[in-house]
């Protein structure tokens, strides 16, 4: 579809409908030209919406819509339209549904002028549909700029690429078409044809579900229908064709976001090879709420305002000519019998364009022929229409010049039906349309057509062959016919049809006879029989684009370079190349070899993007105060380490040591014998073991006796300190002694709790510590128990009621004690219920004991120690594994084993954000030491904005963008090869939108081995497979360059050197996947109801539904909790009483459970796999149950507004508070909710504390420190008075002066202290030396006393635009545990180490998806200080919280991996390395292994084309020259190569001296300055190139302006437009060459078929008939053109078009259109509407205000200032380019660059810059 039109809606109009003329349109009704409304100015908070008349603006709907066959709409006749009409709808009273429409218009806009341009298929999709608007799709495909009305089959193709793109993406959708949507059609027959055929088409000859059978969207059963299959999203347009299709479609849009469904508006949608965007409008709450005000109002409006008047207009007669009227009602039964009477003479079936063309010539001659009999006063026809306002209208047609205009509709259909689409592509273009006259009669035929259709879909017994549906009708050929016939013929031209199409077009003419019954319509031939004109003129003005294409000789630029053989040899083996001696090749300049240090303009070094970065001091320093500033950094990294990984974990590495080696290795193998040394070491360490277990024995001796006393006193506090005992003690029997005497402890504490009075309810956690205990002991100790112990054990266990347990135990314990009475201690549930219930996160997990020489600090899993042997193995590896697993061990030993080996290796840790690299920072600084040679340091970071000890470290730290820098840097080629591993954090980056083809450059670039972590990949397996592919090559190139002589030479090392013996690395990959969670998540929804909150817990069941479970099954990371198990059984037995397998899975009775006395996780986890299979059974089996099932587990929710849920929110906080689930980390997308939230909790905080405080407390504090200043001035004056007379009275003043003070201060500090209820934080974990020093480091960062007075609250906030600074000492108080409350976004869910015991999401967003989703809840769990984490829900819809529980994570499926300033940046490395093979390697490794393109050889064509293209460009703007060495401004565009297609036209720019035109300066005392017109001019032109950020089309209907603010972007003053102007021209030139060059490689046969129902119109092409040759001449080039878009008149020209390329060109190429380096001046959707530009970039500039960016350019806070963090940063980037290209330091560009940079840096302050 034409996704990025750029012409103006007049070129439109011009030159993509030539055959249609301004009165060719049907106008509507008075009614439906009424105005659209649009609101004026909204704010970002709901509460603050205000929705007002005066801030509307008129526009129609869709203006006067072109229509092939319309000039008015047909007028009702006299009696209808002068009376009833009117009094009916004043009766109906229309007045009040005007006003409610008109309201809920605003509404609609308000809406979707705050949508984003987002990507919609995001992980949802892959297991839930949403919704397309049939008639949404219908207006937009017929609408589109590229499409020629009348022409069926390119509408039918433009309407499947749009489905086929989506289903191509396994997007899953439905499409409805709503039954009264049908009516709003009635004045336009041939729009109302097209909608009937489109839904016929997508039935019969396609596999899209599409439903018919809802009236509206208000009925019962699409509320029905929306409750079973809830959409992810609705696509639909905003505008109909009419006022009362707008409104109709009003009204579902607010239907649909009432119920949570929310928006994309289909005329901005947007593709790519792998995404679709378009503006994407979120449900609110307020939306609900209008709905359910206004429900009646808009159920009375839906009927009668649109669909009861539009019902009537069916019924009523129709003006066609004057007093001729057409009967619709008489015309339907006509068709009735006529079709009766085909179906008769054909019984067998027939092609349904015959039957259709046929029937409707028949009918609608025959008819016709009626209406003119009756027709009473022919001679007075004329003035009784001129009565009737149709005086332009002029004699009707007669009946033979109808009867000639239905044979050439009849010649039409044959040649669609015998001529192959190649054939009809070359039809030859005519500038003439339909004569006004004729009008009417096409209508009549085309209401023909459309009662046709309704009667074959109603005759299912009849074979009617469908597939001719999408090329029913072709109006360009039927007028092409016609003008033959009418200029040509009667010219004297006369020419043959042809035997077979002659013998075709007779039977048809003599079946319409036939059918007719009349004689009067003459026979086959002649075609013509009359001399009426038909056709008019049209006058048209010629295209400008592509004006000169004929100038341009095909083919391509020869060029040199070995590397370009290597890719594309295979391609461009196959293309046509120009001649050396071709003027295109001979005028491009011969310029110098660009090198990179030096630019042709200056001899000035150019700094490349390493260099640019801000470099704090580094080791190799010798400035003292950077020596300083280092020291204090890497000072503060160790105490920050020492939060993330402990003070006792450090590792000292010294030279020459190495790693134990593993268990399984041929070290330990080869040892069979043991030394007297070794036996001397092991009974040494046999006396050790002695020794210590005396010494645990005391200490157990010591401490029994208090722990004991406790447990009886406070048992909580008593358990707490068992518990930390057994976690220090290292000696097994001291330990069993201990479990024994807390169990004797627990099992008194039950006795004593049970013997309490019945009213008080027992204590579970007594009898859960007595479990606990008795687990530990029989699994543990198991070695160590005695008769006695187990007689004990089993006697426990009597007692609290798990008899069976107590027999399987100790057998003989049923003969004793069976005359007490001991029923009283029971728990009244069977064993396995109680440990399932209650104990589940206490239940064992098979973990092994044997410790491993490699690990001190735990006993790794298998698993772990399978990563151990990947590193051990210098493999690489895939690391797929749930948060806190212990995954990033791995990373640590492999850093550990690097330091080890040498001081020359480098290991490389890849962090996604620049928080995670802090982290990783720190904990490497805490974990190793080692002395390095002078110069050298363990550790360095490099990131965009700050860098340290980058090349002379072992271990740096950094992000994707800067790795990419220095492997693609010639000059740091020597540094690379010193890699050893890689390590690559949250590589599930690599499925992102943005930077994830970065992680895609890294992974194939690198040589040495790799380790790649993550905790959310659902397709592992594809990764790995495509990384063994890469390493395959990589072993290839090694071997290769192993055996070439020049490798052989740098081989030479010394002998020093050699015995270093560096491991060579594997080639292997491997996959390691462990799919287990520490610790269980739970989830809660919660509701807020009468101030009140109620929070459900959520099963994970409840999110399922049948048809889920029937396409997809359980999804596999959906997981119970054991608690969730039971649960689940319980209701399952519930609804299904006589189920069958309820014995057997009961829980006392399921084999796993049945007398088992330790029930451990694997057994809870085959029990939930049991439910698994018996719900997936039950689906089969009787759905309805599952239905009742999942509805029976659901919660009960409730409804609030937004603004009642952020206002109780300070109180949802005490709630969690109470119910003991702090801390938590609360997250939100928006950086502005996040401060808001905290600020609201502190401010509750402080109200809460003065409500505490004692009614005069605060005069009190006011008398108190009036006092103490008094009593210190008094101090003062006694003390100086003392030094001048020393009196002992002056002495006992001073004295009793001090102690008032004193006293004073210590009331004042009582009055201050703040209440433990009115703060989080907990005192006794952080000293106060500690947190002031923490604190300390906030000084001089933004906000900083608000972010402090949070943090001693123990409140806390986090996002991505707070400084570094900031946002460590949040998370350093977060794991000491002195904040309990968090407040962030996304940044603290990618790899931050902050585990909690809770994760809340606070609000719902369009990024909250499956992927983040399970990234933040991953944070919930301290694994070894919580036992399940929770998950809270607490302004989150519930259909949403359904989709993020079952649906998937998203698969890893690439990105578009190149683009132009990419293959620069290749070119550069391949040009000017010093190892040529080796940067040569990279280059094709990322050119040839993308992981986009891996078992997709269609896709790595397509990246072929585009890097063939790439290079095509490069050379022709003079970036390379013909060898491909980079030349002219390519360091400059390459330093901006974020900013394609930007930094092309930047240069484009400076090449044309705009900027010294523009920035002239004025000298202020001596010194050059600009004044503040030059610097907005400056911000206007930069904003146009690189703070391009669009807003919805809709926004331009706001009418209320800004008097302050700037909020749609100026245009570029006119000369540089003019420059953009040139350079678009030429990138269109270049790209439409390119096109026409490789249109030789599509698969031609595939171009003749519809892309979704593959209906295939090739064929043979007709020769013997002499009128197709001269119809279809082919004289217009149309090669490199789809043969569906020919037949709208698209020729090769219009490939020289950027509007048309997308739906254009072959579909076989694929290359897409926003590839290209084209800066899109106005860009329109595919209706022709402006999307503006938001003028956020100079809003900002003139008024220094981020506030204002939230309130009118509709961003929120944190958008606000990433974005204008990101401008700032490439003005800076574009002044020291300017800076370094230009000897003249005084340039005047260079200066206003300057001044605008600082300008930039002083608004946002310079440590948001740096």
């Amino acid at each position: 579809m034409a996704s990025e039109p750029t012409m103006s809606n007049e070129k439109s109009s011009s030159s993509s409908s030539e055959d249609e003329s301004e009165t060719d349109t049907e106008s509507d009704s008075s009614d439906d030209s009424e105005s659209m409304e649009s609101l004026s100015s909204f704010d970002q908070s709901e509460e603050e919406d205000h929705l007002s008349s005066e801030d509307i603006v008129e526009e129609t709907a869709y203006g006067q819509l072109p229509c092939e066959f319309g000039i008015n709409e047909e007028k009702p006749s006299e009696v209808e339209a002068t009376g009833e009409n009117s009094h009916d709808l004043e009766k109906s009273g229309l007045t009040e549904c005007k006003q409610i429409l008109r309201t809920l218009s605003l509404m609609i806009w308000k809406a979707l002028s705050k949508s984003k341009m987002v990507s919609l298929l995001k992980d949802f999709v892959e297991s839930e549909f949403f919704l397309i608007d049939g008639d949404s799709l219908l207006i937009d495909c017929f609408l589109n700029v590229n499409f020629k009305k009348g022409q069926t089959l390119h509408f039918f193709y433009i309407v499947e690429r749009f489905l086929h793109d989506f289903i191509q993406k396994e997007a899953k959708f439905v499409l409805v078409f709503f039954k009264d949507a049908e009516n709003l059609y009635y004045n336009y027959p041939e729009i109302l044809a097209l909608r009937t055929i489109l839904i016929y088409h997508l039935e019969y000859n396609t596999d899209v579900t599409i439903h018919t059978e809802f009236s509206n969207c208000l009925t019962p059963e699409w509320e029905i229908f929306l409750k079973e299959c809830y959409p992810y999203f609705l696509i639909v347009s905003d505008k109909g064709i009419t006022k009362h299709q707008t409104d109709f479609l009003n009204i579902l849009i607010m239907h649909a976001l009432q119920k949570k469904i929310n928006i994309v508006q289909i005329s901005g949608i947007e593709s790519d090879v792998l995404r679709i965007y378009g503006y994407y409008a979120s449900s609110l709450y307020m939306h609900k709420q209008f709905f359910e005000k206004h429900e009646i109002q808009l159920q009375h409006a839906l009927h009668a305002y649109i669909i009861e008047y539009d019902q009537r207009s069916l019924e009523r007669e129709i003006f066609l000519y004057g007093h001729l009227k057409l009967n619709l009602g008489e015309m339907q039964k006509e068709i009735h019998q006529t079709l009766s009477l085909f179906l008769n003479r054909w019984p067998e079936g027939a092609d349904v364009r015959s039957v259709v063309c046929s029937i409707s010539c028949a009918v609608t001659l025959k008819h016709y022929k009626k209406i003119l009999h009756d027709a009473q006063d022919y001679e007075n026809l004329n003035i009784c229409t001129e009565n009737h306002n149709t005086q332009d209208l002029k004699k009707p047609l007669t009946l033979k010049e109808a009867a000639d205009l239905c044979r050439m509709h009849c010649l039409s259909v044959i040649f669609l039906q015998r001529l192959p689409l190649f054939q009809r592509a070359k039809s030859r273009i005519i500038t003439y349309t339909w004569d006004r006259t004729l009008v009417p009669f096409l209508k009549m035929l085309k209401r023909c057509q459309f009662f046709i259709l309704k009667h074959l879909k109603a005759r299912n017994n009849w074979n009617v062959n469908f597939t001719g549906l999408p090329d029913l009708t072709d109006s360009s050929l039927w007028k092409n016919i016609a003008y033959y016939y009418e200029i040509e013929h009667n010219r004297g031209l006369n020419l043959e049809l042809g035997n077979t199409l002659k013998q075709g077009y007779e039977e048809l003419w003599n079946t319409v006879l036939t059918l007719s019954e009349d004689d009067d319509f003459g026979g086959s031939m002649p075609v013509r029989t009359t001399s009426r004109p038909f056709l008019t003129q049209k006058k048209t003005s010629p295209r400008v684009p592509g004006s000169n294409q004929g100038s341009h000789k095909l083919g391509l630029i020869p060029l040199k370079a070995e590397i370009i053989e290597d890719y594309a040899g295979d391609i461009l083996s196959e293309l046509p190349f120009l001649s050396s001696d071709d003027p295109a090749v001979t005028s491009l300049s011969k310029k110098k070899e660009f090198d990179e240090l030096t630019h042709w303009h200056s001899s000035r070094p150019l700094s490349d993007d390493f260099e640019r970065t801000k470099c704090n001091s580094d080791a190799k320093s010798k400035d003292a105060k950077g020596i300083r500033d280092m020291q204090k950094l890497h000072h503060f990294y160790h105490v920050f380490g020492k939060s993330l990984v402990g003070s006792n974990k450090s590792i000292r590495i010294t030279g020459g040591s190495a790693l134990p080696p593993p268990e399984n290795s041929s070290v330990q193998k080869k040892k069979k014998h043991q030394t007297n040394a070794e036996k001397f070491i092991e009974e040494n360490q046999k006396r050790q073991l002695a020794k210590l277990e005396k010494k645990e024995e005391e200490r157990w001796k010591n401490l029994s006796v208090y722990i004991e006393k406790e447990m009886k006193e406070n048992p909580n506090s008593g358990i707490k300190k068992l518990e930390d005992f057994l976690q220090t003690c290292p000696v097994k029997s001291v330990k069993f002694a201990a479990e024994m005497v807390g169990l004797d402890a627990c099992f008194k504490l039950w006795m004593e709790c049970c013997s309490k009075p019945e009213t008080e309810s027992k204590d579970m956690n007594i009898i859960i510590n007595l479990m606990k205990r008795i687990h530990i002991i029989h699994e543990k100790h198991s070695e160590l128990l005695k008769n006695t112990d187990r007689r004990k054990l089993a006697k426990y266990l009597k007692y609290v009621g798990f008899d069976n347990l107590a027999h399987s135990l100790y057998p003989q314990v049923q003969e004793s004690s069976t005359e007490k009475d001991i029923s009283k201690y029971s728990v009244c549930m069977g064993a396995a219920r109680f440990q399932l219930t209650y104990m589940g996160h206490y239940l064992l997990r098979e973990e092994r004991s044997d410790p491993d020489p490699r690990v001190h600090h735990f006993i790794p899993d298998t698993w772990q120690r399978e990563l151990l042997d990947v590193v051990d193995n210098n493999e690489s590896a895939v690391i797929v594994a749930p948060t806190s697993s212990g995954k990033t061990y791995a990373s640590y030993y492999c850093m550990e084993k690097i330091l080890r080996e040498s001081d020359e290796g480098v290991i490389v840790y890849v962090a996604p954000t620049k928080a995670l690299v802090n982290q990783v920072v720190g904990t490497i600084c805490s974990l190793f030491t080692k002395a390095l040679p002078k110069g050298l340091v363990v550790c360095g970071v490099f990131t965009r904005d700050y860098r340290h000890d980058t090349l002379n470290c072992q271990i740096l730290v950094t992000v994707p963008q800067c790795l990419e820098i220095l492997l693609l840097s010639p000059r740091n080629q020597k540094w690379v090869k010193r890699m050893r591993y890689v390590i690559f954090d949250e590589v599930h980056c690599l499925g992102g939108e943005i930077g994830a083809e970065v992680w895609e450059h890294l992974l194939v670039m690198i040589r040495c081995p790799f380790l790649a972590l993550s905790a959310t990949i659902s397709n592992p397996e594809h990764l790995t497979e495509w990384l063994v592919l890469i390493k395959r090559y990589w072993q290839h190139v090694e071997s290769k360059m192993e055996n070439s002589s020049s490798l052989q030479n740098v081989l030479k090392v010394s002998k020093k050197q050699q015995r270093k013996r560096i491991e060579k690395p594997s080639y292997r990959v491997r996959l390691v996947w462990y799919r287990e969670r520490y610790n269980d998540l739970e989830k809660y929804v919660c509701s807020l109801k009468d101030n009140e909150f109620i929070i459900e817990h959520y099963h994970p069941c409840a999110a399922l539904t049948v048809n889920h479970i029937k396409k997809y099954g359980i999804p596999l990371d959906l997981g119970f909790s054991p608690r969730e198990s039971i649960l689940l059984y319980d209701a399952m037995v519930h609804v299904w009483p006589e189920w069958t397998r309820m014995k057997e899975l009961e829980p006392e009775e399921f084999s796993c459970f049945k007398n088992k006395i330790v029930i451990t996780r694997a057994d809870a986890k085959k029990y939930e796999e049991e439910l698994k299979k018996e719900i997936i059974h039950w689906s089969q089996l009787d759905p309805s149950k599952v239905n009742q099932l999942f509805m029976y587990l659901k919660p009960q929710t409730f409804d609030s507004a937004e603004v009642e849920k952020r206002r109780m929110f300070p109180h949802f906080v005490e709630k969690l508070k109470e119910m003991n689930r702090l801390p938590a980390i609360f997250f939100s997308f928006n950086i502005h909710s996040v401060e808001v939230s905290a600020s609201r909790l502190f401010t509750h905080l402080i109200s809460k504390q003065i409500t505490h405080n004692k009614p005069n407390s605060e005069r009190e504090k006011k008398i108190l420190n009036k006092k103490l200043s008094k009593a210190r001035k008094s101090q003062k004056r006694n003390i100086a008075a003392f030094f001048n007379s020393d009196s002992g009275a002056r002495i006992q003043r001073i004295i009793l002066l001090a102690a008032e003070i004193k006293e004073i201060k210590k009331n004042l500090k009582k009055l201050y202290e703040i209440s433990p209820d009115c703060t989080y934080t907990d005192r006794t974990v952080v000293d106060y030396q500690t947190l002031a020093k923490i604190l300390r480091r906030l000084r001089g960062t933004r906000q900083c006393y608000k972010l402090h007075g949070f943090l001693k609250r123990g409140i806390g906030y986090h996002h991505g635009s707070m400084e570094i600074r900031q946002r460590q000492v949040v998370e350093m108080l977060f794991r000491l545990k002195h904040l309990k409350v968090i407040t962030a976004t996304s940044t603290l869910a990618l790899g931050i180490n902050m585990p909690c015991k809770s994760v809340v999401f606070m609000e719902d967003s369009v990024f909250l998806d499956a992927l983040n989703f399970r990234q933040m809840s991953g944070r919930a769990g301290r694994r070894g200080e919580d036992l399940i984490g929770n998950v809270f829900f607490y302004d989150i819809p519930l259909p949403k919280i359904e989709r993020l529980l079952k649906s998937n994570v998203p698969k890893l499926k690439g990105q578009f991996p190149l683009s132009i300033s990419l293959v620069l940046r290749l070119m550069l490395l391949v040009a000017k390395a010093d190892d040529k093979e080796d940067a040569k390697a990279k280059a094709l490794s990322v050119l040839q292994y993308s992981l986009m393109s891996f078992k997709q050889p269609k896709i790595n064509c397509m990246l072929k084309f585009y890097f063939i293209y790439s290079l095509q460009f490069l050379v022709r703007e003079e970036y390379l020259n013909l060898e491909c060495i980079p030349i002219g401004y390519s360091g400059l565009v390459s330093h901006l190569h974020y900013h394609e297609p930007a930094n092309f036209v930047l240069v484009s720019l400076l090449k044309k001296r705009l900027f010294h035109k523009l920035c002239i300066p004025t000298k202020i005392k001596g010194q050059k300055s600009f004044s503040e017109e030059v610097m907005e001019t400056l911000v206007v032109v930069l904003a146009n190139l690189f703070g391009r950020h669009y807003l919805p089309p809709c926004v331009k209907n706001f009418k209320k302006e800004f008097s302050h603010s700037v909020v749609i972007l100026d245009d570029l003053p006119k000369e540089f437009a003019a420059v953009v102007e040139e350079h678009n021209t030429r990138i269109q030139e270049y790209f439409g060459s390119f096109l026409l060059t490789i249109s030789k490689l599509a698969d031609m046969r595939k171009e003749s078929q519809l892309p979704l129902s593959e209906i295939d119109f090739s064929g043979k092409e007709c020769e013997d008939s002499e009128l197709v040759s001269h119809l279809m001449p082919g004289t217009e080039s149309r090669t490199a053109v789809s043969p569906f878009a020919c037949l709208s008149n698209i020729t090769d020209q219009d490939l020289f078009d950027v509007d048309v390329i997308n739906d254009a060109m072959l579909q076989t190429i694929d290359v897409n259109v926003q590839n290209i380096p084209f800066l899109c001046l106005n860009k329109y959707d595919t209706n022709g509407r402006k999307c503006p530009l938001n003028g956020y970039v100079l809003n900002f500039y003139k008024h220094r205000s981020l506030s204002a960016l939230t309130l009118d350019n509709w961003l929120n806070m944190g958008d606000a200032f990433t974005l204008i963090r990101d401008f700032a940063l490439t003005v800076q980037s574009i002044r020291i380019s300017l800076s370094e290209l230009c000897d003249d330091e005084d340039d005047n560009v260079v200066l206003a660059f300057k001044q605008l940079s600082k300008a930039f840096n002083s608004i946002l302050g310079k440590k948001a810059i740096d």
